[in-house]
């Protein structure tokens, strides 16, 4: 109840009154919107390139990036565009109440891990992913309702054919969000241990129906949209998109490379050709790459989260050593495909000259999916609460003063430093 009330009424001021919006790539994911509006599931290709995107009063718009995107991701913004066209504030207010509800559910679901999920949930990059009429908000809502479903299942040790009908329309929906949440399918090997441990083999065989159905309805889209070209700019082509894929493939030892430099390298060496690295790849906790939060508004969001996650800790004891190696696998896998979309999209056509250096454009935002099933490879560390009242009450204090400063942050009209009229 109480993420409810923190992150719907402070999402609800910042639709209506924010100062600084910050949705990454705005622009062409309202663009995708309008197409899918206008009844075309699938870009248009602008003819002699190979462009995507849609004619509007005459004018080709291309927006490679988003025109790989399933409708699904655009649902809240869709419903109500139906309502209103074109009313973008009425979609940012769709999307945040369908994705707070949808984290809520998943909260509930977790049951014991619920403050884990929370945990996830409450840090400013998710929220604020959810006010914007973009892909990220049923991205990071649906892969946390995915883990609160796992979670459930493990706990439950059992399930029907009304339940794994049920998994299979969510895990079709999870691989549909991003190419990269199939990685989380994986994760419906954590229930099946539980249900062979309890004796219930079959139970955990019937997993496999959800499984195949999610994979299947992934890897068709991507299918569909094989020909797409998911880059920003222009001046490439299809063929060179390929040929930059088939190079990536063809030097392994460069790419595990590339993934120890994304792990270690210092971010300001990339100033030459990313500005914002540094600032994306602190989005957790200071919400966006354009407008960083104070040090004042991210300590008590930060103590909200760490207290989260200790609580979540009591109920860590139930996760056995595989099923926890089921999470740090597609924890790996995860990250391995995040680098090499990034090297393939984040800087251009990829050259052998970037071969084995840093993933340029790599977004902390990326990794929200997977954080959830990544805390669950933390161990019992035998942490028992015995105020938990107490604690409970700390971690609602430091949320709504967190969110209240977030708040302020955005919908505040501060004077601007002017240094040519500062004297000292």
């Amino acid at each position: 109840m109480l993420y409810l009330l923190v992150t719907l009424s402070s999402g609800m001021l910042l639709v209506w009154f924010d100062r600084r919006s910050s949705g990454n790539d705005q622009e062409a994911h309202l663009s995708r919107i309008h197409q899918l509006m206008d009844g075309r599931v699938w870009a248009e290709r602008l003819p002699g390139t190979d462009l995507y995107g849609r004619w509007w009063h005459g004018v080709f718009h291309a927006y490679n990036n988003t025109a790989v995107n399933s409708p699904v991701v655009y649902y809240p913004s869709l419903a109500a565009m139906l309502f209103r066209y074109g009313d973008y504030r009425l979609a940012g207010m769709f999307t945040l109440v369908c994705s707070v509800l949808t984290v809520a559910a998943a909260i509930r679901l977790a049951g014991g891990y619920r403050y884990l999920v929370c945990a996830v949930a409450v840090l400013p990059a998710v929220t604020l992913s959810f006010v914007y009429p973009t892909a990220d908000a049923v991205t990071d809502s649906v892969s946390l309702l995915f883990a609160g479903a796992v979670l459930f299942l493990h706990r439950r040790a059992r399930i029907g054919w009304p339940g794994v009908l049920a998994m299979s329309v969510l895990c079709m929906l999870t691989a549909l969000t991003k190419a990269t949440c199939m990685v989380l399918l994986l994760l419906l090997a954590i229930p099946a241990a539980a249900m062979w441990r309890a004796g219930r083999r079959a139970d955990a065989a019937t997993l496999l129906v959800p499984f195949a159905a999610g994979l299947g309805a992934g890897l068709w889209w991507q299918w569909t949209v094989s020909g797409i070209p998911p880059l920003i700019g222009a001046g490439f082509t299809l063929d060179q998109y390929r040929a930059s894929q088939r190079l990536l493939v063809s030097h392994p030892v460069e790419f595990l490379r590339t993934m120890l430099v994304g792990l270690v390298q210092p971010l300001d060496f990339n100033h030459g050709f990313d500005a914002h690295n540094a600032a994306r790849n602190l989005q957790f906790l200071t919400g966006s790459e354009t407008n960083q939060l104070t040090t004042a508004t991210m300590t008590p969001l930060l103590m909200a989260t760490a207290l989260l996650m200790v609580r979540a800790n009591t109920a860590q004891h139930a996760m056995r050593p595989p099923e926890r190696a089921v999470a740090g696998i597609a924890t790996v896998v995860f990250y391995a495909l995040t680098c090499a979309a990034l090297m393939l999209v984040g800087n251009g056509i990829l050259t052998p000259a970037r071969l084995g250096t840093y993933a340029d454009g790599m977004q902390s935002r990326y990794f929200i999916p997977i954080l959830a099933p990544m805390a669950l490879l933390l161990p019992d560390l035998g942490v028992r609460i015995r105020r938990r009242t107490v604690t409970d009450l700390l971690i609602a204090a430091c949320l709504i003063v967190g969110y209240a400063m977030l708040v302020c942050a955005h919908v505040t009209g501060f004077p601007e430093y002017d240094p040519a009229t500062w004297h000292a």
